[in-house]
C-alpha cells in the first residue's frame, strides 16, 4: 500500500497509488477555505449517514456509503485514486488529463468537447454523489441538484494542509478513511522531512519566481506554499502578488530571483529583464511536471520533492527521500537521485493555449532545451520534472492552473506582451487568463 508497496500502479491506498492533473472549467472560486471539515478519522473508521456542509455552504447528507461516484475535476479523481476509491468512480473527465490514472479506459467521460460538464450525461450516471471542484459553474451544480442529484462542492486549496483537508474528507464522505489517512500520513511524513531538511537554521532560502507564461503565483496559492516548503523565498510574495496574476518587468529585475522555476510545457522565459538575472545567467531553471504542480493533489509532494532537491542537493541527500518512477511496473519509489546526464536535449515547439468558448486548454509542448549536465527526476504521471544546470528539459504536459482575484502591490500587473515574446505570446498571456481562471480544485 501507498509507497514503496511494490503494488502494481494504481492499485491499493496512498499517493503511491497515481497521479493526476487538469484543466477544470470556468467559473470562479467558491470561497477560501471548507466550511465544515470532516475530522481526521483517526481511527480509520467511518459511519453513515454522515452529513456535512460543502464549500457552498450547502448541508450535504450522504444515507450510506455511496457506490457510484461521479467527479467533475481529474484533481478529485486523482484524490479518490489515491484514498481506493477508484473502483466506485463511474464517471470523470476522461481525456489526456486524466490518462495516467490506471483504469480511466472503464469510466464514462461526463465532459463535452469544450470541457463543460454534460450534465445529461452526469444524471444519466445515476450517481450517489458527485463531487464538484470549486471551478464547476454554479449553474451547473444547481442543474444537477435542481435533477436530484446529491452534489458536494468542494473548496480551492490554497495550500498543502488544504489538500490533506480535501484528502480526509473524501475519505469520510466515501467510507475510505483508512487508504486517506494513510494518504495523508504519507504525505505529511514526507513533507516534514522535506522541512527539515530544506529549511535548517544554515540553509540559505534563495528568491524564486515560479513562471508559467508571464503569470506568477503569490499569497495565497498552494504553489507559493511549495516554494516557501521547499526552501525558498517567493519573490512574488515579496512584491505583494496574490493569487495569480501578471508579474511585471520591474518585479523580476529587482527582485532577481535565483532560481525560476516552470511548468513543463511552458517556456522559459526570454529576453530582459530574465537574461539579466542570476537564474538565467548562472542557468538555475525547475522544470516541474506540470500536472502536478498546478494541482493541489496528493502527488503536489512530488514536485516539491524535486524543487526541494534543486535548491538544497546536500541538505535533500540527507534525507531518505526518493522519487516514485512511474515508468516502472510497481508504485515502489525508484532511487532517483541527482545524476549527470550528459548531452541530454530538447525540441522547441510552440505552446499555444487554444481559446474554446471562453474557456482556454494547455496543448502539449515541450519547452526549449539545451545540453543538461545534472537532472533530478520526480516522475509522475506522463512526465519527468527535471532540474537543469547549463540549460533546460522539459516534457509535455497540459496543466490545471488558478486565478485570484486579489489584488497585490500596485507594480504586480503588466501588460500582455511579455518580453521575448511578442505578438503571439501576447495573444498567449491573455488567453492565458482564461486558462487560469478555470482552476480551483
Amino acid at each position: 500500500m501507498g509507497i514503496g508497496s511494490g503494488a502494481s500502479i494504481g492499485a491499493g491506498t496512498g499517493i503511491g497509488a497515481g497521479t493526476g492533473a487538469a484543466v477544470g472549467n470556468a467559473a470562479g472560486p467558491v470561497g477560501p477555505a471548507a466550511t465544515n471539515p470532516v475530522s481526521a478519522q483517526q481511527d480509520g473508521a467511518c459511519s453513515f449517514p454522515v452529513t456535512v456542509t460543502d464549500a457552498s455552504g450547502t448541508e450535504v447528507s450522504l444515507q450510506e456509503e455511496p457506490e457510484r461516484i461521479v467527479v467533475l475535476a481529474p484533481s478529485d479523481a486523482q484524490t479518490l485514486w489515491a484514498i481506493g476509491a477508484r473502483e466506485r468512480v463511474v464517471g470523470m473527465p476522461v481525456d489526456q488529463f486524466t490518462s495516467y490514472l490506471n483504469g480511466t479506459e472503464g469510466k464514462t467521460d461526463v465532459t463535452n468537447d469544450d470541457g463543460s460538464v454534460n450534465v445529461e450525461q452526469v444524471v444519466g450516471l445515476q450517481p450517489d454523489v458527485v463531487f464538484a471542484a470549486s471551478v464547476t459553474p454554479n449553474q451547473t451544480v444547481s442543474q444537477l441538484r435542481q435533477a436530484g442529484i446529491t452534489v458536494y462542492q468542494t473548496a480551492l486549496a490554497t495550500s498543502i494542509e488544504d489538500v490533506y483537508g480535501v484528502t480526509e474528507r473524501y475519505g469520510r464522505l466515501t467510507g475510505a478513511c483508512a487508504g486517506a489517512n494513510e494518504t495523508v500520513e504519507e504525505m505529511r511524513t514526507r513533507v516534514s522531512e522535506i522541512e527539515s531538511a530544506a529549511n535548517g537554521s544554515d540553509v540559505e532560502e534563495p528568491p524564486v519566481l515560479y513562471y508559467f507564461y508571464n503569470f506568477t503565483a503569490g499569497t495565497g496559492t498552494h504553489i507559493d506554499d511549495v516554494v516557501q516548503t521547499a526552501g525558498a523565498r517567493n519573490i512574488a510574495v515579496q512584491a505583494g502578488i496574490s493569487g495569480y496574476q501578471q508579474v511585471n518587468a520591474e518585479i523580476v529585475a529587482s527582485r532577481n530571483p535565483e532560481w525560476i522555476v516552470h511548468p513543463s510545457g511552458a517556456p522559459i522565459p526570454q529576453g530582459q529583464p530574465y537574461s539579466g538575472t542570476t537564474a538565467l545567467q548562472e542557468n538555475r531553471t525547475v522544470t516541474l511536471e506540470a500536472n502536478l504542480i498546478q494541482q493541489p493533489g496528493p502527488r503536489i509532494v512530488y514536485p516539491l520533492t524535486t524543487l526541494a532537491r534543486a535548491l538544497h542537493p546536500e541538505a535533500m541527500n540527507e534525507t531518505d527521500l526518493t522519487p516514485v518512477d512511474f515508468s516502472a511496473s510497481s508504485a515502489s519509489e525508484a532511487n532517483a537521485n541527482a545524476t549527470g546526464a550528459a548531452g541530454a536535449t530538447g525540441t522547441a515547439t510552440e505552446s499555444p493555449i487554444v481559446a474554446d468558448g471562453g474557456n482556454a486548454t494547455v496543448t502539449e509542448t515541450t519547452a526549449a532545451a539545451t545540453t543538461t549536465t545534472a537532472t533530478v527526476s520526480d516522475t509522475g504521471g506522463s512526465g519527468a520534472a527535471t532540474t537543469t544546470n547549463g540549460g533546460a528539459t522539459t516534457t509535455t504536459g497540459e496543466t490545471e492552473a488558478g486565478t485570484d482575484t486579489g489584488t497585490g502591490a500596485s507594480d504586480t500587473t503588466t501588460g500582455t506582451s511579455g518580453p521575448g515574446f511578442g505578438l503571439v505570446a501576447g495573444v498567449v498571456a491573455l488567453l492565458a487568463v482564461a486558462l487560469l481562471a478555470r482552476y480551483r480544485s
